[in-house]
């Protein structure tokens, strides 16, 4: 950070999700970089998550001040339960309902700060519009597709999926079902008016969105379209690793949040047995299968490869030389990651 500029204080303020905080983080690392003096505002769980991963080098490089979000007390919701890495999913809407009802925390943090701009996710309508109502500047910024984000905007803006203009991108009748019930779960007053969508036009003249152009140019295009504000992919910005090719091991993830049965895993530990393959295994058991992997091993698998318990550097992995293939659930940041490092990927 150069001292003879101005510097911009960046309020920064994500979903409680690791894959939402995760670019965040990534977007914040990068702005602290330049003339941004970032803070970063989530709960003291994810704060401490957050603290692991900045080390000591890191604290010098990345000058982010870390910010707690206090929640409200629910009896049902303990503080461990104040990310959504574990809960229960019956827990899931009392948390949305929690992180709504931070929102005069959230004033009181804001108006102490007094920062240049937040930089807002999808899950917090109500941030924009406090930011707005003091006189601070705030920016959404999207942590999925253009794609999915135009075809949703569009069913938003008409209220019909059928007038959506590029038909390769449809949803079959189930999932139209799936949605629905899905949408019935969710109560207004849990999570705000403008919820997901409404969240584009709550900002400030762009938007930033994390995808490519090249790969998602016309649905860029239409999304700028419907919410009329002119959208700034950021991918390469999170990215800026030099890709090496080579292609001998097989990546093994399937995110923060989802979870393999016994038996799925011992049927991946046995395709691995058969192809003869080397491999990077990221393990996050649920509760009761935390040694399935380690009788894989010991079964012969230990000479190829490697189990990491809980958190790994994904993009540090994709971007190494050995690493040829991605087996993953397909979200968007492993499928950005994945094509941007030239690795295929197959779930």
């Amino acid at each position: 950070m150069d001292q003879n500029q101005t510097i911009f204080r960046t309020l920064m303020f994500p979903w409680l999700a690791h894959g939402h905080i995760s670019p965040f983080l990534e977007l914040a690392k990068i702005l602290s970089k330049s003339n941004f003096q970032i803070y970063f505002c989530s709960t003291a769980i994810i704060l401490d998550s957050i603290k692991r991963t900045l080390n000591k080098d890191d604290s010098n490089v990345f000058p982010i001040e870390l910010v707690e979000l206090k929640l409200p007390s629910f009896q049902e919701l303990p503080p461990s339960y104040h990310t959504t890495k574990n809960i229960p999913p019956h827990l899931m809407p009392t948390l949305m309902k929690a992180f709504q009802e931070s929102s005069s925390n959230f004033s009181d943090i804001i108006t102490n700060l007094k920062p240049d701009l937040l930089i807002y996710d999808g899950f917090q309508p109500w941030s924009a519009k406090i930011a707005s109502s003091l006189g601070f500047p705030c920016v959404h910024f999207a942590i999925c597709g253009s794609t999915t984000l135009s075809f949703f905007h569009h069913l938003y803006t008409h209220e019909s999926y059928d007038s959506f203009p590029y038909n390769g991108i449809y949803l079959h009748e189930y999932e139209k079902r799936d949605l629905l019930v899905q949408g019935e779960s969710i109560k207004v007053e849990d999570i705000g008016e403008g919820f997901a969508f409404g969240v584009l036009e709550l900002s400030c003249e762009i938007v930033l969105v994390k995808t490519y152009r090249g790969i998602e140019g016309k649905y860029i295009d239409y999304l700028s379209t419907l919410c009329n504000r002119r959208i700034v992919p950021v991918v390469h910005l999170l990215l800026e690793i030099k890709k090496i090719d080579d292609f001998s091991t097989l990546y093994i993830s399937f995110g923060s949040e989802n979870y393999l049965s016994k038996k799925q895993i011992q049927e991946i530990a046995k395709g691995l047995e058969l192809s003869n393959a080397n491999f990077i295994w990221v393990d996050r058991s649920s509760s009761g299968n935390e040694n399935v992997i380690e009788e894989a091993f010991r079964k012969g698998l230990t000479d190829r490869g490697k189990v990491v318990k809980g958190w790994a550097n994904q993009v540090e992995i994709l971007a190494h030389k050995s690493v040829g293939g991605f087996m993953s659930h397909c979200g968007w940041s492993s499928i950005t990651e994945s094509v941007y490092f030239g690795v295929p990927q197959c779930r």
